[in-house]
């Protein structure tokens, strides 16, 4: 035996025993353990008792990745037959391919959106046609290759096949800007099953007072179906008022009529005609005084007394019926919401006519008196003393009524004249009247002396002016 050492096993055939000992050398003898471990194995050889020590160290990477679910999925909390369903796109590197949703009822899954892992949705939306009634979630599973992610469910929605509104309890008679008392509208589906969370909008369907419907309009129904109207009124009388309901895909519904009556008087309203020329007797009119409520209905309950009275300066009177006898006061009888009065006033102006009532206040007409028909003429501008020869300051003379207010739309011709008839009055002597006033300004008189000028027009008849003097 030699001196060298033999590390194999005696067991391993000469032939290849050389075979290891030429690799052991070339290689190591950890490569060579390595290397005889394959061939034995591709060459099925039986297993050997022999062994060989070996040491040695290597390394490798690999790239790891995962796929993250969606978040957020919704729905609406109730709907019709179809569904929205909405959610987040998966976050993370890797991208999914796509998505596909699944309806939850009960126990019971199956696909949705027309979705499944062989059709997939590349969005993040979609809708869910032809869903039962029910209540119902949704999950959306995110796919990349052979990987899956799961979401979270959603929220649940209640799907019904909304049949119509109906009201319950129906609107009862009101007085005017009081509360209705508590209104309900039911809503049901085909099965006649009550619909939650539903919301119900009622609107003034008949308005025969021309009304404003007021309060909260919308309401959503309870768990028994009902939405419940609490806070809801009407400003204006009227018989025959009636509500309509409506609800997003519901058959709509018309409440039974009913009536609004006026609230207790809290004001006085005059009106009337808003001219009349100027008299000695009431013949503006006839007004009306009309005692209200205060959404401006009529009220005609009790009886109340209103007290006339006038702004103007001028001779003013009040009558109950035209030209006759004089009143300060009118009576609003019971049953009936107005009185009504004439009035005359003998200045030409704008006064303020005014009716006044206890716990009522008072209440303001505004009245245009013009003149009555032309009847006289008066100067207005009186000449004064001049030298002989010379104009006389600027003379005019004013057409009035019976009431002595300037007749502003009378166009009279006034021819002027001298009372002394020894002399001469020259100048414009003939002059049409403007705005009721016939002005003369280039008059010139003589002889010297004491002298009064006479101004005539016909059917007005004449007047005289102070006396005033010319130089010599």
């Amino acid at each position: 035996m030699s001196g060298r050492r033999n590390t194999s096993s005696p067991e391993s055939p000469r032939g290849f025993r050389r075979g290891l000992v030429l690799f052991q050398r070339l290689f190591g003898r950890g490569f060579v353990a390595g290397i005889a471990m394959v061939v034995v194995a591709l060459i099925g050889a039986t297993a050997a008792s022999a062994y060989w020590p070996g040491s040695g160290t290597g390394r490798t990477t690999a790239a790891v990745a995962t796929l993250a679910p969606p978040t957020n999925v919704t729905v609406p909390g109730n709907s019709t037959s179809s569904v929205p369903v909405a959610w987040t796109a998966s976050a993370g590197p890797t991208a999914p391919t796509g998505y596909y949703v699944t309806r939850i009822t009960g126990a019971t899954s199956m696909p949705a959106c027309g979705s499944s892992p062989a059709a997939l949705i590349t969005g993040t939306s979609c809708t869910d046609s032809s869903v039962p009634e029910g209540t119902h979630k949704y999950v959306v599973t995110a796919v990349h290759r052979s990987w899956t992610a799961v979401s979270a469910a959603s929220g649940s929605v209640l799907v019904w096949s909304m049949q119509s509104a109906a009201f319950t309890v129906q609107p009862a008679n009101v007085v005017a800007g009081q509360a209705l008392p508590g209104v309900k509208v039911a809503v049901r589906t085909v099965d006649l099953l009550p619909v939650a969370g539903a919301a119900v909008t009622l609107a003034l369907s008949n308005n025969p007072g021309g009304g404003t419907l007021s309060g909260t309009l919308t309401a959503t129904t309870n768990s028994f179906g009902e939405a419940t109207f609490s806070g809801l009124s009407i400003n204006k009388t009227g018989s025959g008022y009636t509500l309509a309901a409506s609800s997003p895909g519901v058959a709509g519904a018309i409440s039974a009529p009913f009536t609004v009556t006026a609230a207790a008087a809290a004001q006085l309203v005059v009106s009337g005609p808003p001219s009349g020329t100027a008299s000695a007797t009431a013949t503006v009119g006839p007004f009306s005084v009309q005692r209200q409520d205060a959404y401006g209905n009529p009220v005609a309950t009790g009886s109340t007394e209103v007290t006339l009275a006038s702004s103007s300066t001028g001779t003013k009177v009040f009558a109950a019926t035209s030209g006759g006898a004089s009143v300060t006061k009118v009576t609003i009888p019971a049953g009936s919401a107005s009185a009504s009065f004439f009035y005359g006033d003998t200045k030409a102006g704008s006064p303020s006519v005014t009716a006044a009532a206890t716990g009522l206040g008072q209440t303001t007409a505004q009245v245009s008196v013009t003149a009555a028909a032309a009847a006289k003429l008066v100067f207005g501008q009186q000449p004064t003393n001049t030298a002989k020869a010379q104009r006389i300051t600027p003379v005019t003379v004013l057409v009035m009524d019976q009431f002595d207010n300037l007749q502003t739309t009378s166009v009279a011709t006034v021819t002027m004249d001298k009372t002394v008839k020894q002399g001469n009055l020259g100048g414009t002597v003939v002059q049409n009247a403007v705005g009721g006033v016939a002005t003369f300004s280039d008059l010139t008189i003589n002889p010297a002396g004491v002298h009064t000028l006479i101004a005539t027009s016909p059917s007005l008849g004449s007047v005289t002016s102070a006396e005033f003097t010319s130089g010599g």
